[in-house]
């Protein structure tokens, strides 16, 4: 296993996470922080990939780490899938509450694949969390992460958004959501490759 293992990323955050929950003494993940382009997909899988590629020219003969993730509303054909970013600046949360308005379906999902090359091979490790849109915004505790806390809930809290969470709640959150999620897959893999 790799000592130190290259988050490419400009959010200090997410290298945080990683190490808060890897909490290996033999790994740690350290960033470069860059920006990579996303290419023009709507596959997340193929948008890390193309990350990826990039990441590994810029920084050969490293082990490196790349992640995406989307939000995918199946009543709005999976809007705004990989375009997050593009949506928050647009339409925003309120746009999309505007356009659930006569949508019974309130399902919302969250992808994210985490792309992993060893030094030899590409790896990808992909994860869906299964939510639901409420109503209305509510909550004014995102955590330093996406507006869509405000509008996004958890089946294991039914009338609350995420952004409604007290800490207590938050950690529960986490505790079913990281079960066997993208971090946990790689982890299970780096520890037995």
């Amino acid at each position: 296993m790799p000592k130190h293992i290259h988050l490419v990323t400009s959010n200090q955050r997410k290298v945080d996470d990683y190490n808060r929950r890897i909490n290996l003494p033999n790994l740690e993940i350290v960033r470069l922080n860059v920006d990579l382009d996303e290419g023009r997909s709507l596959d997340i899988q193929e948008i890390a990939n193309i990350k990826l590629q990039q990441a590994k020219k810029l920084f050969p003969n490293k082990a490196i780490l790349v992640e995406d993730r989307g939000f995918f509303i199946p009543a709005l054909n999976n809007f705004p899938g990989p375009f997050v970013k593009i949506f928050l600046k647009s339409i925003g949360i309120e746009g999309v509450l505007k356009l659930m308005e006569s949508k019974e379906d309130r399902t919302a999902l969250f992808i994210t694949v985490l792309a992993y090359f060893d030094g030899n091979t590409d790896h990808f490790f992909v994860d869906t969390e299964i939510g639901f849109l409420g109503l209305t915004a509510k909550g004014n505790n995102i955590r330093g992460w996406t507006d869509i806390l405000y509008i996004y809930g958890h089946e294991a809290f039914p009338n609350k958004s995420l952004a409604e969470l007290n800490d207590e709640e938050w950690s529960k959150y986490l505790e079913k959501i990281e079960v066997n999620d993208y971090i946990n897959q790689f982890l299970s893999f780096v520890q037995t490759n």
